[in-house]
């Protein structure tokens, strides 16, 4: 199964301020967002995520497979499709192909990503770089010791001042 990280950045590396609002994200990101989760059909996330972007800003209404890891595995999802989970990796990649998913996407946050990156499960990665430094934030990568190299497989100009990059780990 290919997994797939797609996040926007800052220009230093920041996945979120400290204020933890979306507002520094471009409509081009937002696109993005949408045509990846309808396209992949399965999207993964951490329970920060969920709850900012629940129930109204979900990326698959209905259908498909939400995913979120939490330890809090006894909420009580928004809609029917959400998964509340704290299995490994591994075992949710099981889950996902069980259900005929060939491909996710991964889109927040810094743990989530870490957690997929650790396994050594992560096949591609699409940062938007938008327009913006933040001092504070969220890295998208936190304190794991490892080392992947990228291969930069294409790279769009979104608009005038927001690019995406998008690389395929190397083997």
């Amino acid at each position: 199964m290919k997994i797939i990280i797609y996040l926007a950045a800052s220009a230093n590396g920041k996945i979120s301020n400290n204020r933890n609002e979306p507002d520094w994200l471009s409509p081009e990101f937002s696109q993005g967002f949408a045509d990846i989760s309808q396209r992949t059909q399965a999207v993964i996330m951490g329970k920060t995520t969920y709850n900012f972007l629940s129930p109204d800003y979900l990326p698959l209404k209905e259908g498909g497979s939400l995913v979120v890891l939490t330890h809090d595995t006894k909420a009580t999802p928004s809609q029917s499709n959400v998964l509340f989970t704290s299995d490994s990796p591994e075992k949710i990649i099981a889950q996902l192909a069980a259900k005929g998913h060939t491909e996710a996407v991964i889109i927040g946050g810094t743990q989530t990503v870490n957690t997929f990156v650790k396994a050594g499960l992560v096949n591609e990665l699409i940062l938007v770089i938008e327009p913006v430094l933040f001092g504070k934030g969220l890295p998208l990568i936190d304190e794991l010791d490892l080392e992947y190299k990228l291969l930069l497989s294409d790279v769009k100009k979104l608009n005038n001042n927001t690019v995406q990059l998008h690389y395929k780990i190397k083997d």
